[in-house]
């Protein structure tokens, strides 16, 4: 083969050694301890201060850590998701440089719990008297010989709370420029945690109690820690324009879900460029405190022939949720957890690919439709439309 001479760069490409690169690229701080506080059962406590943005941040950590003793009677019947469950909703808002008043975090706690293990193979960690619990799977239903019935369980609730979409851990690089610039929020994040309370658990058997004291001792209060994880960038910080993942969930009781029908619209979707759309389906427990809202049950027969829909059009063609349910949980490398239905534009790993909802035209419609295959007064579900607003880009 003939000497064609030395290799030389591409055009406009920089000839970094892989120190320049990494110094470019950076690294994650860890979880920071930013702020903690006692919890305090069906309380919304202000956070006295707002998130620091001294560093671009990837991501936020919760952490419930408490005693829960029940006695007298066990709990006659446990939520799906307890206990998580005991943080009702987080709520993360702020005022952006480019898109003002902006809520890009309000989910409840037991799907911010569940939302990691939906893209990755470890989700949140739940652990209970010192033994970590096995990953969400199916069914996802609580037992309660695990935690429900007369005992004392030592809890620590993780909660990991991604800023942008979730990735796999091969593809974080591509994450980066969904993070949270200090010069897109300034002073201006405030996060808002909603507690539950002893019927965030489950419905309580007849004279039975539930008492919160301490982490380990029979006296004091749970706490709740807020960690910040950053990253450091380098140079590479001054040369990201960051996009704002927004990821809201709203639920619906009974109503439209509540009767057997073919082809019922569940929810308008928002003409925005679209990460994931992910619906939750069970039945929700009555008998809850005011302002406690948790599922009983979650089931994947309730709902059958998902889609998104463009303008009666299917953007994907599904016929069938359980072949659609093994497909993304094969594409992220995970199990979907019982009564959770993912559809994602970024299972190529590039948060690029994602559906370009906010090209559809005025007077279009774009919505999720559903069969509901299955009757009950109490059958409900929660939408989750994880939306991007601006276009990331980085450069060197």
């Amino acid at each position: 083969m003939a000497n064609t001479g030395p290799t030389r760069p591409a055009p406009g490409a920089a000839n970094f050694s892989r120190r320049a690169v990494a110094s470019l690229l950076g690294r994650y701080q860890g979880p920071e301890l930013f702020f903690q506080q006692p919890f305090v059962a069906l309380t919304s406590p202000i956070i006295a201060r707002n998130i620091n943005l001294t560093r671009p941040l990837d991501s936020i950590k919760l952490v419930w850590r408490g005693r829960v003793v029940v006695a007298v009677a066990n709990y006659a019947a446990v939520a799906a998701e307890a206990p998580q469950t005991i943080i009702q909703r987080i709520r993360l808002s702020g005022t952006h440089r480019l898109y003002n008043q902006l809520v890009p975090i309000d989910i409840s706690g037991a799907t911010a719990f569940a939302w990691a293990r939906l893209y990755q193979s470890q989700g949140s960690t739940l652990i209970i008297n010192g033994a970590r619990q096995p990953e969400l799977s199916v069914p996802l239903a609580q037992l309660a010989a695990t935690f429900g019935n007369i005992a004392t369980y030592d809890l620590e609730i993780h909660y990991h709370i991604p800023l942008g979409p979730q990735l796999h851990p091969s593809s974080r690089i591509a994450g980066i420029p969904f993070c949270y610039l200090p010069q897109d929020w300034a002073d201006s994040l405030q996060l808002q945690i909603f507690f539950g309370d002893a019927t965030s658990f489950g419905t309580l058997g007849g004279g039975g109690t539930t008492t919160f004291t301490a982490f380990g001792s029979g006296a004091g209060s749970p706490s709740v820690s807020i960690y910040c994880n950053y990253l450091i960038l380098g140079p590479l910080a001054n040369s990201i324009q960051a996009a704002v993942t927004v990821r809201n969930e709203q639920t619906t009781v009974g109503q439209s879900a509540a009767a057997i029908a073919a082809g019922v619209r569940l929810s308008l979707l928002q003409k925005q460029k679209t990460t994931n759309v992910v619906v939750k389906s069970g039945t929700m427990l009555a008998g809850t405190s005011s302002g406690v809202q948790v599922y009983a049950t979650l089931a994947d027969t309730i709902l059958e022939r998902t889609q998104i829909v463009l303008d009666n059009k299917p953007v994907r063609n599904n016929s069938n949720n359980f072949a659609a349910k093994e497909f993304i949980s094969r594409q992220f490398n995970t199990v979907y957890p019982g009564g959770y239905l993912g559809f994602s534009f970024i299972d190529s790993l590039n948060p690029l690919t994602y559906f370009r909802g906010d090209q559809v035209p005025g007077g279009s419609t774009f919505e999720l439709d559903s069969d509901i295959a299955t009757a009950g007064a109490t059958q409900s579900f929660s939408l989750i439309q994880e939306q991007v607003f601006g276009t990331p880009r980085g450069k060197m």
